[in-house]
């Protein structure tokens, strides 16, 4: 492996510290533990794998006679835009899920990636949010990314990554305010923890703090999932906020969920 020589300026204390790690065994040099400390924190707080959801009831995911994810934004797919965004984190491990059209956007993305790795996960029918995750179980080991395939948005993941892991909790959701929380996911907060979770509430909502569709998970999630459980938003998460195991981070900026044509006029302006 070739390395670089560089010059850096350390205080005296963090030079010291770095020291210490030098047993002459394992480590070496002065530059073998600098060179260990930034691989060890590196790995630590960056994603391996992103899951990623894109398929759904044929209404949802048609527009008009066009798939939604195939839709172009500024010449390419909105799918790709959603791995793009997420790849300029260096996540370049994806499962992506597919169900209708499946072999479409299979052959569409196949035809626009080589930056990243990815395996296609496919559903035969519309089956909820909980199958497609139950069925990449296997290839979630570590800390992953669990996001919607038409959402967009100005999230800093390694930013919500690092709040995930300080905080040490299985699951955290990104959270947005909107200003029609009935449409989606509404959270009540207490703290960082997320005390109530409602999906698409009929009454009044608690809040205008809403799931943004991208969500950090610990393969330790797997142990709260049941067998009648089907969705994500109405299954699991209000279990995990019953039980003070669901984060809430906060972000601001730009965020549109694609779910119509006037929703994709709005993506388009962003891109």
């Amino acid at each position: 492996m070739v390395r670089e020589r560089i010059t850096i300026t350390i205080k005296e204390d963090l030079l010291s510290q770095v020291d210490r790690l030098v047993d002459g065994l394992t480590i070496r040099s002065r530059s073998q533990a600098v060179e260990y400390l930034l691989t060890k924190f590196l790995s630590d707080f960056r994603l391996k794998n992103a899951l990623i959801l894109a398929g759904g009831e044929k209404k949802d995911i048609l527009f008009g006679k066009k798939i939604k994810f195939l839709e172009p934004l500024n010449g390419k797919p909105l799918l790709q835009h959603v791995l793009d965004e997420i790849g300029g984190f260096n996540v370049n491990n994806f499962l992506i899920y597919v169900d209708n059209f499946g072999d479409r956007i299979v052959e569409e993305l196949n035809s626009k990636n080589s930056a990243y790795k990815i395996n296609f996960l496919k559903g035969e029918k519309p089956s909820g949010t909980i199958a497609p995750l139950q069925n990449a179980r296997e290839q979630l080991n570590d800390t992953f990314l669990l996001a919607y395939g038409d959402t967009l948005c100005d999230l800093n993941i390694n930013e919500m990554l690092a709040f995930h892991r300080k905080n040490k909790c299985i699951a955290t959701i990104a959270l947005t305010t909107v200003s029609n929380p009935k449409d989606y996911g509404v959270v009540s907060m207490e703290g960082n923890r997320v005390k109530e979770f409602i999906q698409k509430p009929k009454k009044d909502v608690p809040s205008y703090l809403v799931s943004a569709g991208y969500f950090l998970l610990e393969p330790e999630i797997f142990k709260h999932i049941s067998r009648n459980m089907h969705s994500l938003e109405k299954d699991l998460f209000p279990k995990l906020a019953k039980k003070n195991l669901l984060n809430g981070y906060v972000f601001q900026g730009r965020y549109v969920n694609v779910n119509s044509k006037s929703d994709l006029e709005r993506a388009r302006v962003f891109h």
